[in-house]
């Protein structure tokens, strides 16, 4: 199973590693006199171990949105840098977030690659009484603290619980469906949120399986699939496991007639490159992938990356920094007055460039976000 382990797989990841917090290229403007302090902007994401592709999508996006908004004349007439913290555990959150505060002087907040590190992260902003703006962590209690400063712009676990459980009973209506999911902090959250839709909706679930985030090899949890005659599974998972599920089925000689993929595994184009056209069939849920009004976001990234999108977490965290940039340069650049003037946004759907729009409720959550139902198709992720 060691050939299918992200560290060989998604080596490009590995590259990226951090001995320590740095600071993106470009200096920070400071205000000066009695006026409003300019914002200065910090990134906390897993730029090295086990999320580094997350983070580093997530970065990539962010970057893309500096690039934009300075090529349009910066925030207030001031060019926009990013000062970027490591997390490459959990743990480390608390002092990532804090050295952006104390050391870089951040008083805007971005990130976070990954649902487990941004509970931490937005903790320890809000404890600073600094302003963190979510972009690409799901999980929906992410939200239900009570945090005053914290805003998240992506979708919800519960939105894609609540795809899943439509598209099940549209299109897989009367059929064995199984849920197998990893208990981490965003396939987990999927896989409730999906229990939940599905008993809403009265759809029965045949079987339903956890297994440890860092499992290598789901024969065990495969087999009691088909021995439970599943003929639709649902799988919430980050890429180790999604190939660990392919490999199991290869072994088992088995694959149910429908899967439907959840979580950052299966929106991947390393998975897609890792598995061909064993890919070819299996639908997504997830946030828009590039979609049309976005291809000059994926045209950039390209240029500045030297390759296409590898998921669409770096479209949704571009939209959702581009949104807190726009939206700073309405108010003068003011960061002290950002979040009460992104909670009056009231954008409809369509008006961000990946079909976003914006509009927070009082959790401080983007109502206006959502998922879609993708679909592989010659290696190529489309709408289905």
């Amino acid at each position: 199973m060691h050939a299918f382990h992200r560290r060989k797989l998604l080596c490009a990841a590995a590259a990226l590693s951090l001995a320590r917090p740095s600071l993106a290229a470009g200096t920070s403007g400071k205000g000066g006199g009695g006026s409003a302090p300019a914002p200065q902007f910090g990134a906390a994401l897993p730029l090295s171990g086990a999320y580094a592709l997350e983070g580093d999508e997530t970065l990539r996006g962010i970057q893309l949105a500096v690039d934009a908004v300075n090529a349009s004349g910066g925030i207030a007439g001031k060019p926009v840098s990013i000062a970027k913290a490591d997390m490459p555990a959990q743990a480390s959150a608390n002092s990532a977030v804090n050295w952006l505060i104390s050391n870089q002087h951040a008083n805007i907040l971005l990130g976070s690659g990954t649902s487990a590190f941004s509970y931490p992260a937005t903790a320890a902003a809000e404890l600073a009484q600094t302003p963190f703006i979510e972009l690409t962590a799901p999980a929906d209690s992410i939200m239900t603290r009570g945090f005053k400063y914290l805003l998240r712009t992506c979708p919800t676990t519960s939105m894609a619980g609540m795809l899943a459980a439509s598209t099940i009973q549209t299109r897989f209506a009367k059929r064995n469906l199984g849920l197998l999911f990893n208990n981490g902090a965003t396939a987990g959250a999927i896989a409730g949120a999906v229990i939940s839709a599905l008993n809403a909706a009265k759809l029965p679930i045949v079987l339903a399986a956890g297994y440890p985030e860092d499992a290598v090899d789901l024969s065990e949890q495969v087999g009691r699939m088909m021995r439970a005659k599943v003929d639709v599974l649902l799988h919430a998972a980050g890429p180790d496991d999604t190939l660990a599920l392919f490999q199991a089925m290869k072994g088992l000689n088995w694959r149910p007639t429908s899967l439907i993929g959840c979580g950052s595994g299966y929106g991947l184009r390393d998975t897609q490159i890792a598995l061909g056209n064993a890919l070819d069939g299996t639908l997504v849920i997830g946030a828009p992938f590039f979609p049309g009004p976005a291809k000059q976001v994926a045209d950039a990234y390209e240029t500045r990356y030297g390759v296409p999108p590898r998921s669409a977490e770096s479209c949704t965290a571009y939209v959702g920094a581009k949104l807190v940039f726009d939206t700073l340069n309405t108010i003068g650049g003011d960061p002290g007055a950002v979040l009460t003037a992104l909670r009056k946004l009231n954008l409809a759907k369509g008006a961000l460039l990946n079909g976003f729009g914006a509009a927070f409720d009082s959790t401080g959550q983007n109502t206006a976000s959502f998922v879609t139902l993708q679909s592989w198709k010659g290696g190529v992720l489309t709408p289905a």
